[in-house]
């Protein structure tokens, strides 16, 4: 389902200095499988996630979903991708301050000409799922990192995606939360989601069904 080519990234620094973020990363993920990666902090998991994710190109090297390459796809394409495909966790939450718990959660669907009311209800009952039946109304700054951490859980499966993206996603939440953040990416294994994880939480390595570890931008 998704499959890597000696995938690299560069970041050139003052013009002298290049940077290798990832390099040479070679992957066969199949469909349905839950993937960990670990590594400490700068080794290359969020490059690596973020150009699987279509956020982000490679210097070098191709992705394939579902044997097409994403990498030689458009902006436009890949925004597309993102859309109909891709759900994702960050570790910073990255909801609209100015949006209510259900606002945020139902935002991705403006673009595709759903009526409000059915965005109220698709993003109620997934706060619902997660145990925030009772915030839809609240701002972001009325709730707690681990509520908030709940909303966009929420927001990444309003598209119904075939793939879950999650940065570093237990990392500002606590341990209740991150419990109910394990089952529930489990949850949606069983149903066909292909789950993808950056993390140094070692609870996501008992539930996993691959774990990659990266250091300096290689696997090792």
């Amino acid at each position: 389902m998704i499959r890597t080519e000696k995938l690299c990234k560069y970041y050139s620094i003052h013009s002298r200095h290049e940077v290798h973020a990832i390099r040479d990363i070679n992957l066969n993920i199949s469909k349905n499988t839950f993937v960990v990666f670990n590594g400490p902090s700068g080794s290359g998991k969020t490059t690596l996630l973020n150009i699987i994710g279509a956020l982000d190109r490679p210097t070098e090297g191709k992705v394939f979903i579902y044997d097409e390459e994403i990498t030689s796809f458009s902006d436009i394409g890949l925004s597309r991708l993102r859309r109909e495909k891709i759900g994702f966790i960050f570790q910073n939450f990255h909801l609209i301050p100015r949006l209510s718990s259900w606002e945020n959660v139902s935002y991705p669907l403006i673009p595709l000409g759903i009526s409000f009311r059915e965005r109220f209800q698709m993003a109620k009952l997934l706060l619902e799922k997660v145990g925030l039946g009772d915030r839809l109304d609240h701002a972001p700054e009325e709730l707690s990192g681990g509520q908030q951490q709940r909303v966009a859980i929420a927001r990444a499966l309003v598209n119904n995606p075939e793939i879950i993206i999650a940065d570093e996603p237990t990392s500002n939440i606590d341990d209740e939360t991150s419990e109910h953040l394990l089952e529930l990416l489990k949850e949606l294994q069983t149903d066909g989601v292909t789950i993808l994880v950056a993390t140094h939480d070692a609870g996501f390595e008992k539930i996993a069904d691959e774990i990659y570890k990266i250091k300096n931008g290689r696997l090792e």
